[in-house]
């Protein structure tokens, strides 16, 4: 069976074409007029590693970040609990670099181009930060154990970030924006941002339910969050609604058009430029409109009250408490009790 030997890519009237040569001295173009450049280079890098007899393939400088990818997920992801949430930090990575990328490309100034990426345009905390570089990390690391890698470029450890605070509602802006919003007659836009700031629940969550989520009758009244999928997140909850939470979903149930089957219709992008609309006109500076914020609110409110972190993960639907031990606060008082227990053996 004929295989490649060589392979080029050139620019034509046609747009860039990649020019295959096989060993049976057959010859085969590829082209596409809407390619870039990059995206040529990017499919004469697939053929070549398609084939493995090519010369050089599967050699040091041919280990693509993709294959990194499908060697973390096959040797180590696979059977852990998160897999869902490592692949998922794994295609960030993908998408940020590029599959196509020559994995011993990535050095550390491009690490740290990532990192910044992630802070400054995804909006990510510094633990979600440090989560995806592990990914990365993973993935490294299979170019050598698996991808015949003499070596990777060494990256540095514990690379700085400036430290990022919780982002609440506090209550004086909540009250001014529910102001605002009523008076320029957007009361559907208060209730759902008031819905969301009680509940503490993810949008695409409130976006699922339907009346029969609600059962108004209970006492307490309650609501159950239910997932479109299973994954490695709790499954679906009912909480009690809060009596702001049940104020807002009556008046968003009596405000229903006839047919209409969603209880909360707003998209988060409507949501959002109306909540920066609100803030311009209260004078509330410094404030992201990242719509998460409301479950920051939640979260803080509880932790601020005393509630343990396994209380929050139960509440916000978290499968682990470790991205609710953020929200706890102490009381120095509460030492006391540490300090009883450790001083009786004197």
């Amino acid at each position: 069976m004929a295989h490649v030997i060589n392979t080029s890519v050139t620019r034509r009237k046609i747009g860039w074409v990649v020019d295959v040569k096989y060993s049976d001295g057959k010859r085969k173009q590829l082209s596409n007029k809407k390619w870039t450049k990059k995206e040529a280079i990017a499919r004469e890098l697939a053929i070549q590693m398609l084939d493995s007899s090519m010369p050089g393939a599967g050699a040091e400088g041919l280990y693509t970040l993709q294959q990194g990818f499908n060697d973390a997920d096959k040797y180590v992801w696979s059977d852990c609990e998160d897999r869902k949430t490592l692949i998922g930090r794994g295609k960030c990575v993908l998408n940020y670099f590029g599959p196509n990328a020559d994995i011993t490309s990535i050095n550390a100034a491009k690490v740290i181009q990532y990192r910044k990426y992630l802070k400054e345009r995804k909006n990510n905390v510094n633990s979600t930060i440090n989560y995806k570089t592990s990914a990365l990390n993973v993935m490294r690391e299979q170019a050598i154990v698996h991808g015949g890698v003499e070596s990777v470029p060494v990256l540095p450890k514990n690379l700085p970030i400036d430290k990022k605070q919780i982002e609440v509602w506090e209550d004086w802006e909540r009250e001014s924006m529910e102001e605002y919003l009523r008076k320029i007659c957007r009361k559907d836009v208060v209730r759902h941002f008031e819905f969301l700031c009680e509940m503490g629940c993810r949008p695409i969550e409130m976006e699922r339910t339907t009346k029969a989520s609600y059962n108004l009758e209970a006492n307490p009244p309650t609501v159950t969050f239910f997932k479109a999928n299973n994954d490695n997140k709790n499954g679906n909850r009912t909480l009690p609604l809060t009596p702001k939470a049940y104020k807002m979903i009556v008046e968003q149930i009596l405000n229903m058009r006839q047919g209409q089957e969603q209880v909360w219709p707003l998209t988060c992008d409507a949501l959002r430029f109306q909540i920066q609309k609100a803030c311009r006109e209260c004078e509330i500076e410094g404030k992201s409109s990242e719509i998460k914020i409301t479950r920051h609110t939640c979260g803080s409110r509880l932790g601020n009250e005393g509630a343990t972190a396994l209380e929050i993960a139960n509440w916000l639907g978290h499968s682990s408490t470790q991205m609710c031990e953020k929200y706890v606060k102490m009381d120095s008082e509460k030492h006391a009790t540490a300090y009883r227990i450790l001083s009786k053996r004197v």
